[in-house]
């Protein structure tokens, strides 16, 4: 990494596959050095080698070992390693009423911990409730939801009613036609994208100020640049949208049976661009092979 590389390069001696013993004192009760020994991994936990010790000179030492949990009055819901453990709702399995997210379930990044609370906070809704926890998506993630914006336009399927012999329907308005809920693929293959639409387009990366060791202490400037408006709106734009229709219209100017339509403006919403017009579609796949993203996927869903 670029923080490893700085650190190299401003005279910092970086050891590997040893771990702290004790801190030596002198006799006013001041840190002088820090006893270390090589280590082997039992998994996640060092192993000291016996006959490896030797001590680092020092005039200050930070510790930066990592963290677990204070589970002082918590010691019924400490997993043993100073962590709590969680379901897949985030509720503490076999704790009634107990719900946890954060670093005290998976050290992690903050925006980790934002979506446990967000997972969390709809499970204790639905156990206030009284309702049934139901499988979560296997990707779990926020995502698009098209029956909610027809909803807003008004625009929402009407209640279904069954008609005898009716096996399917292209017209009827309690179905939504031309939609799969896909959420839960997770990664759209390049194999799966028309690349062709595309044109190379070199990534805007931020820059980066070296310093030597002299200018090191008490530099509290940033090293990594930050992109200019124009610079971050232009990577912005280089993204290929992949598994969303951005409406290029390709799949309207390639069908050769003219299958393909607009949706017309009272009905048009976010996600509903294009209708196929079933009675003239032959499956030729032309739209699906056109489409940069991988939107279009042929088939009757799954």
């Amino acid at each position: 990494s670029s923080d490893l590389e700085d650190a190299k390069r401003e005279g910092v001696e970086i050891k590997g596959g040893i771990m702290p013993l004790e801190v030596l004192k002198d006799a006013n009760g001041r840190a002088r050095a820090l006893k270390m020994c090589k280590c082997t991994m039992d998994g996640m936990t060092p192993v000291p080698q016996a006959g490896t010790e030797f001590e680092i000179e020092c005039d200050l030492i930070v510790s930066a070992i990592g963290q677990k949990g204070d589970m002082e009055g918590l010691e019924a819901l400490d997993n043993g390693k100073g962590f709590i453990n969680a379901d897949k709702h985030f509720k503490v399995p076999g704790k009634d009423k107990h719900f946890v997210g954060g670093d005290i379930v998976r050290p992690h990044l903050l925006t980790t911990a934002i979506g446990h609370g967000w997972i969390a906070s709809e499970s204790i809704n639905t156990f206030l409730k009284g309702e049934e926890f139901g499988k979560r998506p296997k990707v779990d993630v926020h995502h698009f939801n098209l029956i909610e914006v027809l909803r807003n336009m008004g625009r929402e399927p009407e209640k279904f009613t069954t008609v005898d012999g009716e096996r399917g329907t292209s017209s009827a308005n309690f179905a939504i036609h031309n939609y799969e809920d896909r959420s839960t693929k997770d990664v759209v293959p390049s194999d799966e994208l028309f690349l062709g639409h595309f044109s190379y387009t070199a990534r805007n990366k931020r820059s980066e100020v070296h310093i030597s060791a002299d200018q090191v202490i008490g530099n509290f400037d940033e090293r990594l640049k930050t992109l200019s408006d124009a610079e971050a709106v232009a990577e912005a734009k280089r993204c290929m949208s992949c598994g969303l229709c951005f409406e290029c219209d390709n799949c309207l100017v390639f069908c050769p049976q003219t299958a393909v339509s607009r949706t017309p403006k009272n009905d048009r919403a976010l996600g509903r661009y294009v209708y196929t017009d079933y009675s003239k579609c032959v499956g030729c796949h032309i739209c699906k092979d056109v489409c940069p993203t991988g939107y279009i996927q042929m088939g009757l869903g799954e």
